[in-house]
């Protein structure tokens, strides 16, 4: 049953075995070649196992049958960014989004790969749309502090730092980068309590 197997390969990967999830999924997969959703978390999977070539492999084979999978041209993007491949990432989130104009994840990840290239501005705009979809997506605030902080804007910085921790209190990164912020503002007492 093509269905059960995929979803058994997506509990899988949400434990964190992999390699289990990868077979659950390939056995989906050849029942029901045309299986979008399957290509398209076989492709999540093997990025989470470091495979990003063979990752970009599945995503770019859920084209085959769906060409208008947003989620999956985002994906495509972010396995893309991580092998360095930075044109080919913003061309996906681009695709993504003229699909799906309201996917907050793919203007977050637009902006990354914007900010990899030494585009902040840009990139900012990106995470605002994201904001605007997503108004309490803590990623996307945090990477908002990032790159104010790249831009000398400290204060902005760590408002957008603390907006991110009243989402998710738990965000370590976000403490961390907070603390550096906090520092280079003179305020060594509050640095050292975000560390």
């Amino acid at each position: 049953h093509p269905v059960a197997l995929h979803l058994l390969g997506v509990a899988a990967n949400q434990s964190g075995k992999n390699e289990i999830a990868v077979d659950f999924i390939t056995k989906a997969l050849a029942l029901r070649p045309d299986y979008v959703e399957a290509h398209n978390n076989l492709g999540n999977t093997l990025v989470d196992l470091g495979k990003l070539d063979d990752a970009v492999t599945s995503y770019q084979k859920v084209f085959e049958f769906d060409p208008d999978f947003a989620g999956a041209h985002n994906n495509l993007g972010n396995a893309q960014q991580k092998l360095g491949r930075l044109d080919e990432a913003v061309t996906s989130f681009q695709k993504a989004l003229t699909i799906d104009p309201n996917l907050a994840e793919a203007h977050n990840n637009l902006g990354l790969a914007l900010q990899e290239m030494g585009k902040p501005e840009v990139a900012l705009e990106s995470y605002y749309k994201a904001l605007n979809i997503m108004p309490d997506y803590a990623e996307a605030h945090y990477n908002i502090g990032n790159t104010l902080c790249d831009l000398g804007k400290l204060d902005d910085a760590v408002t957008s730092y603390n907006k991110a921790l009243a989402i998710k209190p738990d965000y370590a990164a976000v403490f961390n980068n907070l603390g550096i912020a906090l520092f280079d503002l003179g305020k060594e007492v509050e640095a050292v309590a975000s560390y």
